[in-house]
């Protein structure tokens, strides 16, 4: 519990101070330009917002808990205020403007969301985060508690967005394991090449590039048709291959491979047992089966693009 109202004050320490003094794009004739992670935020918002609805339906008071930890913790703190730094700093006007509502507006919902489980925190904060939100206060006193309780909007999830963000954290995700297994200082930072499937991928990666290098230290990212020649480390995410070109123990690579591909072998051989029993073709809904077909092939997939890594280490 502290731990969790320490990262939310911290996140509304950021928010507050990148939001003092500025233009919020609260004008209604403000020029607002909002990227793919501020409408992902607030389609997570939605999503979260049904899950404490459900959570009060059903008194389940865990679950309410459990959704509100989730969003504030993994989805808000950890991304979104750490892309949110990367769109104020290299954005234009207009998406600055856009950031900065977005940062307030969902932090002002989100204190009112979670005020039934930290009501004391949450006050404090509402208190110094609504008049930054545009919310005016009465001059009497105002208070969280006499404030909407937030409910969610359908019309507000963007499933491109989340799309988007989840390719965003995948790539974030493989560069940061990259780093990890490299072994490398958090202050050495490294250069990448990522190799996309087709045109179209490209594009989506581009995107990609400002967040990947800003959280996960990276010195430039090259996007090219075919990875240099190395025997450094490739991660494979989904489609696309990724490297990090440093040198590199080449026995070491040899063996986290063979492991990975033990992984993903047994991860197809468990999707092949279940496929084979008719069973659970016969019985399981269409969409589970078509699931399962579709995890098969993206494993299936994944095999071999580190069986031909570990091929060229091999012959290195």
């Amino acid at each position: 519990y502290r731990n969790f109202c320490n990262k939310l004050w911290n996140a509304a320490r950021f928010v507050l101070m990148n939001t003092d003094g500025q233009d919020n794009g609260l004008a209604p004739d403000a020029a607002l330009s909002f990227s793919p992670a501020d409408r992902w935020i607030i389609s997570q918002f939605q999503r979260t917002a049904a899950e404490v609805e459900r959570g009060f339906a059903e008194y389940r008071f865990d679950n309410i808990a459990s959704a509100v930890y989730r969003f504030v913790w993994d989805e808000y703190c950890d991304w979104y205020v750490e892309i949110a730094k990367v769109l104020i700093a290299n954005g234009d006007a207009a998406q600055q403007r856009a950031t900065r509502k977005t940062l307030l507006q969902i932090l002002e919902t989100t204190l009112r969301l979670a005020h039934p489980l930290i009501p004391f925190i949450t006050e404090a904060l509402w208190q110094q985060v609504a008049p930054q939100a545009g919310i005016a206060l009465k001059p009497e006193g105002d208070t969280i508690m006499l404030q909407d309780y937030p409910l969610s909007q359908a019309d507000k999830i963007d499933e491109e967005a989340e799309k988007w963000m989840d390719g965003c954290k995948a790539m974030v995700n493989a560069s940061r394991n990259l780093r990890g297994e490299m072994q490398l200082s958090p202050a050495q930072k490294a250069p990448a090449f990522i190799e996309p499937a087709s045109s179209d991928e490209k594009v989506v990666l581009e995107s990609f590039i400002p967040h990947m290098q800003a959280l996960c230290r990276l010195s430039d990212i090259a996007i090219v048709e075919k990875l240099p020649d190395s025997p450094a480390p490739v991660s494979v995410v989904g489609q696309c291959k990724l490297m990090l070109k440093v040198e590199i123990d080449v026995a070491a690579e040899r063996a986290r491979l063979e492991k990975e591909i033990a992984r993903l072998s047994g991860e197809i051989g468990k999707i092949n047992a279940k496929l084979d029993n008719e069973n659970f073709v016969t019985r399981a809904p269409e969409k589970v089966v078509v699931q399962e077909r579709e995890r098969l092939q993206n494993f299936i997939a994944t095999r071999e693009k580190v069986e031909e890594q570990y091929a060229r280490l091999k012959a290195a």
